[in-house]
């Protein structure tokens, strides 16, 4: 099926991508230092001055603020890995709305943290 249908996988890439700009733009608005690491449906937060590359530069994150921004969006109903290590995967099922609404509960978490 998958292999008949390609544009599933442009389509998560296409999410991927919309999300890392999205929320590389929320964090710098806000005077965030952030990373964001995207791999097609994969992407990663580090709350981070520096590039991303390695377990050497992730381990230099702020975690305490990664940690803020995880409880900040599950008591908004958004569910994150609970760890700054770990990727999220995002999938298919969710539409541009859903995306648009993650993405504004984001930009009020981060305004209260």
């Amino acid at each position: 099926e998958l292999k008949d249908h390609p544009e599933f996988y442009t389509a998560l890439d296409n999410k991927g991508a919309y999300l890392k700009d999205n929320l590389s733009t929320i964090f710098k608005e806000a005077g965030i230092p952030a990373q964001v690491n995207q791999f097609g449906s994969m992407l990663s937060v580090f709350f981070n001055e520096a590039p991303v590359s390695d377990f050497a530069t992730a381990s230099t994150s702020d975690m305490s603020m990664f940690t803020r921004f995880f409880h900040g969006l599950l008591k908004r109903g958004v569910h994150l890995p609970p760890s700054g290590y770990e990727s999220w995967f995002l999938s298919n099922a969710l539409s541009q709305s859903d995306l648009d609404q993650t993405l504004a509960i984001i930009r009020t978490t981060i305004g209260e943290l």
